[in-house]
């Protein structure tokens, strides 16, 4: 059964005027109409219509090339058979009906991917050596489609995609047989291109909604300094010149188009220079490079080609190019799978033919393979394609706003399906760990969407097998802590609702979820059930959940990832008045002084004094300044602490007073509730701290990272541009600052600054020197004077340009304190949190107790000052289990001991 989205998607953008206005052209950097107004074109390429590749076939580990196909299809059903399956692979694959409906959506330009196969004959093929023979089929298709697209004011820009003889060694792409001379290899197959350009250029020279000539897609030869390449364009532009001197050249460089060596200068004054953009960082450090040609050259630039990624991934390139005034092609226009604006269905009879080809099984009769080839031309109609809005407004909407939009619009009593989360941005209208592939970055493939199915953003979708009632057959899962997704509800009142939810797990500690509606929480976190298996659907039922009235945006976060999520849904309501007015969450503002209680009713009366909280960190009690309501949260209670608390600290909060209600009913009474602290993550010293894991970045780019450990470095700095980090001082006093970093030159300067909480103070200046290369790494370091306590730390670019990789902050090795070795034992050990600490060496000294994770963040500190003092009790319960590092610390000595909490 064909599956079809309904989706409510409103498609606001902006398009400049694409009535007829003359010919397209270039004019300076711009590309323009006749009326001198710029023209971004936003267009899809029509994919494998015209030249079957391998990947979009599903046939490329056998018959990857679009004649290696033909050829093995002919084998096996015949010549015959085989020409009525391209005949009606041609009728359905890209149609007048794709054109309209690209209009409808948002696109004005269509890129078609043409084998010159279609009109004319390969050279050892042609009964007379040196002439060309022609096919008028393939040029009236040509002119069918610029009918499409004349009738609805679209450009079509011709790209020859398989030139005869083949462009590259990437035989799947150009049609390249290596037992025959290559375009680069033949001087007859370059004379039978130009032809070809001279016979297009002469049927379409007056046709205004031809947008160019797009001359040879993606060449990928070793040609040295491109010289042959460089002839072959200006030949190519000659020859159409002497018959069409009213459109565009668009030529693209060696090596799948970016390769520019030696096709610089323009040698035409209407010329547009093509590049080619796939699975690498969407920066414009990674644009700079084109934006840089087209300043230098004075010329338009267009990325011609672009696709086969995420709709997150989609979104941020279209807004980068947008932003640059460059105009874009996608790639292509349908095929199998989620990330195209068509996807096509599968054919399983079509899949058994491929497996045939590559296997020998299952074995199929020709009238079967015939059967088989034909479903699969007849599932390349649109009519018989899903429509990917999701991909669709990724590429129109989204670059151009935040806002989200429903995919459906729920309402109580309908089950809300998990993978409707709205349409939008990614960290707008969800939040996934994945959510695009960079591997030409990062040499690492990533699947976006695990279970490869519904849509194209990052969310992890694939088929449920359940009977589960008012189910649509899919589920989010490979769900991971700090993901979220977001949906959109109306209800016509207020009202108390049960709550239900079908998840699936077959992990030891399946997920944690909590929900909220317009960023209030509306219930406790819940723990989902391990279900015994990933299919196995459990419902998870929660009572008196309030939804208020109209519209509202519910977001489901996973505060612990693990189990799969099918639908949920709010039933039964009743009025608010009858539920009991109680607690749902807690959590710290981002600075660490205050507490935010959210409360499941509008808070009316307050009457509180701060001794009806009680508040603990790490089991030591905090005072409390202020009990208030926040300003237009009426359900959110705010408690100002008299005391800051720190990153990682396990804050616990209950309520016994009754001096708050909402309406009659007052707040019960609630114990030892965990406290989301919200402080951001903060490095205590000593630590090494990669130069990515910032707090704050202002100028400096991401890029690869060849040293020891691979990932990422920061660069490109200008003067100005800083990078903060919060870290934590134990103790002032002196600090070596170690930098791992690479650089050409011998002129960058790194101001070391500091604040902590006022004025930026300057603390050293690292003179970056020369490594003898951008990916050449070594060491440098500053000793610097550092007060004790929080800071946020600043490296100060004052003079660019250097790479750093990462940099870490200790005591200067000549006055390290002395380490006492054995002097510190812990009993019992392991323990269940409560410790005996018996000590020699320290006594008589003031001293501090510090407790660390394997992570090096602090989880416990307290003072000592008693004299004589040799045992301490350690109390650590309100710890998770795990192990953990135990300092005693004077200023002369330091004792270390390893604890583990059973």
């Amino acid at each position: 059964m064909k599956r079809i989205l309904t989706f409510f998607i409103l498609l606001v953008f902006t398009t400049l005027n694409t009535s007829a206005q003359g010919f397209l052209k270039a004019a300076d950097k711009r590309i323009v109409d006749g009326n001198n107004e710029e023209i971004i074109l936003r267009g899809i390429g029509t994919g494998n219509w015209l030249l079957n590749e391998g990947y979009m076939m599903k046939s490329a580990d056998v018959a990857g090339t679009h004649t290696a196909f033909r050829e093995k299809l002919t084998q096996t059903i015949g010549e015959t058979r085989t020409a009525q399956f391209y005949s009606a692979w041609l009728d359905n694959h890209f149609t007048r009906k794709d054109v309209d409906s690209m209009k409808i959506w948002g696109f004005n330009s269509v890129r078609v991917a043409m084998h010159y196969k279609w009109f004319t004959l390969p050279i050892e093929d042609e009964p007379v050596a040196g002439e060309d023979t022609w096919f008028e089929d393939g040029f009236a298709r040509i002119d069918s489609l610029l009918d499409w697209c004349a009738d609805n004011q679209m450009y079509l820009i011709l790209d020859l995609h398989g030139a005869p003889g083949g462009q590259g060694k990437d035989a799947n792409i150009s049609d390249y047989d290596p037992t025959k001379p290559s375009l680069w290899e033949s001087a007859e197959n370059r004379r039978k291109t130009v032809a070809l350009w001279v016979k297009l250029a002469e049927r379409y020279v007056n046709e205004p909604w031809i947008g160019g000539y797009d001359l040879i897609n993606e060449p990928n030869w070793d040609l040295t300094g491109n010289t042959l390449l460089r002839q072959l364009y200006v030949d190519i532009t000659n020859a159409i010149r002497q018959v069409d001197t009213n459109h565009m050249i668009i030529i693209e460089g060696n090596w799948f188009a970016n390769d520019y060596n030696g096709l610089t200068s323009p040698w035409d004054d209407n010329m547009v220079y093509s590049f080619h953009k796939y699975w690498t960082y969407n920066t414009l450090n990674e644009l700079n490079w084109i934006i840089n040609l087209r300043n230098s050259l004075n010329v338009p630039i267009w990325l011609g080609e672009s696709g086969e990624n995420s709709n997150s991934w989609f979104a941020d390139l279209i807004t980068l190019c947008e932003q640059n005034d460059i105009g874009w092609s996608w790639w292509p226009v349908k095929k199998a799978g989620i990330n195209n604006i068509l996807q096509v269905p599968e054919s399983q009879a079509y899949n058994n033919l491929m497996l045939y080809w590559k296997t020998g099984y299952p074995v199929m009769t020709a009238d079967e393979a015939f059967a088989a080839v034909m479903e699969w031309a007849e599932n390349h109609k649109i009519e018989n394609c899903m429509v990917k809005h999701d991909v669709i407004d990724a590429m129109i909407r989204q670059p151009f706003t935040n806002e989200t939009l429903p995919v459906r619009l729920y309402h109580p009593g309908e089950p809300i399906h998990a993978v409707n989360y709205d349409l939008g941005k990614s960290s707008f209208a969800y939040r996934d760990s994945d959510s695009a592939n960079y591997h030409l970055n990062t040499n690492s493939f990533t699947n976006w969407n695990q279970g490869w199915d519904y849509r194209n953003d990052g969310v992890d979708i694939a088929v449920a097998y359940d009977n589960i009632p008012g189910s649509n057959g899919y589920y989010v899962g490979w769900t991971e802590a700090g993901e979220w997704l977001q949906y959109s509800i109306e209800t016509d009142s207020a009202a108390a609702y049960t709550f239900q939810l079908y998840s699936s797990s077959n992990a030891v500690s399946p997920a944690i979820v909590s929900f909220s509606v317009d960023g209030v929480d509306i219930m406790e976190p819940v723990a989902l059930p391990s279900t015994g298996g990933y299919q196995n659907w459990n419902p998870t039922t929660v009572n008196d959940v309030i939804l208020p009235a109209g519209l509202s945006k519910i977001r489901l976060y996973f505060e612990r990832g693990g189990s799969n999520i099918n639908l949920f849904s709010f039933t039964n309501p009743k009025a608010v008045d009858v539920v009991s007015f109680g607690y749902i969450s807690s959590e710290t503002n981002s600075s660490g002084d205050e507490i935010l209680l959210t409360l499941n009713k509008e808070i009316t009366v307050i009457s509180s004094v701060p001794d009806d909280f009680q508040v603990t960190a790490n089991g030591n009690p905090l005072g409390i300044s202020v009990v208030e309501a926040v300003t237009g949260q009426q359900r959110i209670l705010s408690l100002k602490l008299s005391e800051a608390i720190n990153y990682g600290d396990e804050l616990r909060i209950s309520y016994t007073g009754n001096s708050i209600s909402s309406g009659d009913a007052p707040l019960e009474a609630f114990t030892d509730k965990l406290v989301t602290n919200n402080l951001p993550l903060r490095y205590n010293l000593p630590s090494r701290i990669e130069a990515e894991d910032f707090y704050f970045n202002n100028g400096f780019q991401f890029e690869d990272c060849s040293d020891t450990g691979g990932g990422l470095n920061l660069g490109f700095a200008n003067n100005g541009d800083y990078i903060d980090y919060l870290i934590r001082v134990p103790e002032a006093g002196e600090y070596e600052v170690n930098f791992r970093t690479a650089s050409i030159y011998s002129n960058g300067r790194i101001s070391v600054r500091a604040s902590s909480g006022g004025a930026y103070q300057t603390y050293g200046t690292l003179s970056v020197t020369s490594t003898g290369g951008w990916q050449t790494w070594g060491n440098q370091s500053l000793k610097v004077t550092l007060p004790a306590g929080n800071l946020t730390f600043r490296l100060y670019s004052t003079a660019g340009e250097y790479n750093i990789n990462w940099f870490e902050i200790a005591r200067p090795t000549a006055v390290e304190k002395n380490l006492l070795k054995g002097s510190l034992q812990v009993y019992p050990n392991p323990g269940n949190g409560n410790f005996r600490l018996k000590f020699s060496g320290l006594s008589g000294q003031q001293m501090q107790l510090m407790v660390t994770d394997v992570l090096g963040n602090q989880v416990y500190e307290d003072k000592y000052s008693t004299p004589n003092l040799s045992e301490i009790d350690l109390n650590l319960t309100g710890l998770p289990s795990g192990t953990y590092l135990v300092k005693l610390l004077t200023n002369i000595a330091v004792a270390v001991s390893r604890i583990i909490i059973l």
